[in-house]
């Protein structure tokens, strides 16, 4: 196992008892029902991706919809440095991090995924879409939990305050 996958494992386990990334370097992570954080460390790789499902573009403001998420990537802001991103075999938007494992330590870390979330709970807000969508992304969200081999189940942990 590469250095990144193991300090990531442990950075993991502290926040998340029993969270881990699996044989391919992939963990799921669940903060609730609709939110599922993916995180990756590729192969002879010193980062560890982020990525979580923002929204579908509505049918009928598909345009409208692309412009909000390209002004929401305007210098990253208000997104903390996250960009949103096209997840076209889903057909969502993604909001993606990258961490730069050795830049970084637990507490940078926790602090990454607590504004990780802050921020897809942003965009989510700013690409607000119908009833329909929520349910879409409930369902994507079940099936990429579903498709963990280790992390089913697991839940985000908030730091304690």
């Amino acid at each position: 196992m590469k250095h990144a996958k193991k300090v990531i494992n442990q950075w993991l386990a502290q926040r998340i008892p029993g969270a881990k990334l699996d044989a391919s370097g992939i963990a799921v992570i669940r903060r609730d029902d609709d939110t599922a954080i993916v995180l990756e460390v590729p192969p002879d790789s010193e980062i560890c991706h982020l990525c979580a499902l923002v929204s579908p573009l509505p049918e009928g403001a598909r345009e409208a919809a692309l412009l909000a998420a390209l002004e929401l990537n305007r210098f990253g802001r208000p997104l903390g440095g996250c960009w949103l991103a096209w997840e076209d075999d889903v057909q969502m938007l993604t909001l993606c991090h990258n961490v730069l494992v050795p830049a970084t330590d637990a507490i940078g870390f926790g602090n990454t995924l607590d504004n990780f979330l802050m921020a897809l709970d942003i965009a989510r807000e700013q690409l607000r879409v119908r009833e329909p969508a929520d349910r879409a992304i409930d369902m994507t969200v079940d099936a990429i939990a579903e498709e963990s081999t280790e992390l089913s189940g697991k839940k985000y942990i908030p730091p304690e305050e």
